[in-house]
């Protein structure tokens, strides 16, 4: 399959389903040419039958000629749809590829994100942040308190239990 690199995932799925409706279209119409061939079979046949033994063999032959070229529109139709699942499978497997690859990359992303998540909070000194957390309770313990009841309240407003 000769495909741009670069096509996105979104364009893929609409190639795909372009040529499976291009494929169904074909089904579509075999199956259709399929059927006419059966009428003309059967129309072949009622004719046939009030009429003398020769008039029914002509017309059996046409009927077996009809149910020949059903046959035949049947075989192309068949063929048409192993072509058509041969196709999608091919662009699954691409778009399969295509996902991996995205995926990979953004867990890479992930991975460099949260290392350096992880060396941020490892730079942080917690015992010099309790410190300064306690000189500034020390210095505005009325907004300490107001802050402390606001925190609170939103804590017990989160965790209380839904009906």
């Amino acid at each position: 399959m000769a495909e741009k690199k670069d096509q996105s995932v979104d364009e893929a799925i609409e190639q795909v389903a372009d040529q499976a409706e291009e494929g169904l279209d074909e089904v579509k119409e075999s199956l259709a040419r399929a059927d006419r061939s059966m009428e003309k079979a059967k129309a072949a046949i009622a004719s046939g039958a009030g009429k003398a033994r020769e008039s029914a063999a002509v017309a059996a032959e046409k009927a077996r000629a009809a149910l020949a070229d059903a046959s035949k529109a049947l075989g192309e139709a068949k063929t048409a749809m192993g072509g058509m699942a041969v196709k999608t499978r091919d662009q699954a497997e691409v778009l399969y590829a295509k996902s991996k690859d995205q995926y990979e990359v953004l867990a890479e992303k992930a991975r460099e994100l949260y290392a350096k998540v992880r060396d941020k909070v490892s730079e942080v000194d917690f015992k010099e942040k309790g410190d300064q957390v306690l000189e500034y309770i020390r210095q505005n313990p009325g907004k300490s308190v107001l802050i402390g009841l606001a925190v609170g309240f939103l804590v017990g407003y989160v965790a209380r239990p839904r009906d």
